[in-house]
Order: structure tokens, then C-alpha cells, then sequence
């Protein structure tokens, strides 16, 4: 599930901005890009109830920047097909990099369900934030 909703945080919120603002799709991505690295990193660097504990607010960080890069993909003007070819490709990549390690990192914590019952309200509702 939480591989998922990260699959989605990256796809959902360039697929359809068409508004106007100061960003491009490109720097939005780089932005959702960052926040699921440092997600990949803070669910990889946990291995006990201390770590478990001291990422729940690096959890709640992120998904804050991934709530402000889904607002801000809304009103991103949707690119040209060149543009969204060049994104497609490196969305395609960045998932090849780091969904192998949040997939070996869920699976990790899943058989740790004291982990679990500390991360869990973090990431709860994850998918609410696109």
C-alpha cells in the first residue's frame, strides 16, 4: 500500500495541472522527486523503536512538501509533449531507483509490527495528500 501511494504521489499530480503559476512541471517533480528519496531514506533508516520514533516527524515533514507539490501541480500549466516525454522518462527512472528500497524497507518493517504500530499514524491517509 505505501508503495502505492507513492507511485501515485509521483504520477497523479503532473498528469493534469493546467492552471497558471510560477512553477513548471519540471520543478515540481524535482521537488515530489526530493520529498520521495528522503521518504525512501527515513523508511530505510529505520531498524529499532528509537529510529522508528525519531522518523515519525521526518515522515510528517515530508508528506507536508508532498501536500505543497500536489497543490502546486494543480496550477502548473500541463507541458508540452516533449516536456511530459522527458518527465514520463525520468518519473520512469526515479521509480526504478527508489521503489526497490521502499518496497525492501515496507517489507522489512511489516515483520517488526512494534515499527509498524509507531509509523503507522504517520503514514496514515498518505494518499489523501495528492
Amino acid at each position: 500500500m505505501l508503495m502505492l501511494m507513492l507511485v501515485l504521489a509521483l504520477t497523479v499530480p503532473l498528469a493534469g495541472g493546467y492552471g497558471r503559476g510560477g512553477d513548471s512541471a519540471e520543478s515540481v517533480f524535482a521537488d515530489m522527486t526530493a520529498n520521495l528519496r528522503e521518504m525512501s531514506e527515513i523508511l530505510t533508516s529505520v531498524t529499532d523503536e528509537a529510529s522508528a520514533k525519531a522518523a515519525v516527524p521526518r515522515i510528517e515533514a515530508v508528506r507536508a512538501k508532498m501536500r505543497d507539490c500536489a497543490r502546486r501541480a494543480r496550477a502548473v500549466r500541463r507541458p508540452d509533449a516533449a516536456t511530459e516525454k522527458r518527465i514520463d522518462e525520468a518519473m520512469l527512472a526515479v521509480q526504478r531507483e527508489v521503489m526497490p528500497a521502499i518496497a525492501d524497507a515496507r517489507q522489512r518493517l511489516m515483520a517488526q509490527p512494534p515499527l509498524v504500530a509507531i509509523l503507522a499514524p504517520a503514514l496514515q491517509g498518505m494518499e489523501n495528500d495528492l
